[in-house]
């Protein structure tokens, strides 16, 4: 979920879907998930991309796949790497911009 800064400095970020949200909460940052309310037009809640959370993979070989994000590895100049434990307990790989965070801190 990009982030910018508009005319007259006013600060919008723009979902997946298309849609552009002006003056967002500032701890929401790029890659994370925000729950929006269709009704009011307004962000009821966010989960951070971050370690602890709940993912599905959405891109490559492991595409489809839900579980808990259990490491990242930062590789300057390559694709990161995320780990990923399923409900099986099988710990997998894929490139973190694969994967889309879906809830905060659950079991899968």
């Amino acid at each position: 979920m990009p982030r910018s800064v508009g005319k007259g400095f006013i600060p919008y970020l723009t979902t997946n879907d298309g849609r552009t949200i002006q003056y967002p909460d500032p701890l929401i940052q790029v890659n994370d998930t925000i729950v929006y309310n269709f009704e009011t037009g307004k962000i009821c809640d966010f989960a951070k991309f971050e370690i602890g959370n709940l993912v599905m993979v959405t891109k490559g070989g492991n595409i489809g796949r839900i579980g808990i994000l259990e490491h990242l590895e930062d590789h300057p100049g390559a694709f990161n790497i995320a780990h990923v434990r399923d409900s099986a307990g099988h710990v997998f790989a894929t490139r973190s911009n694969n994967i889309f965070v879906i809830g905060k801190g659950e079991e899968p």
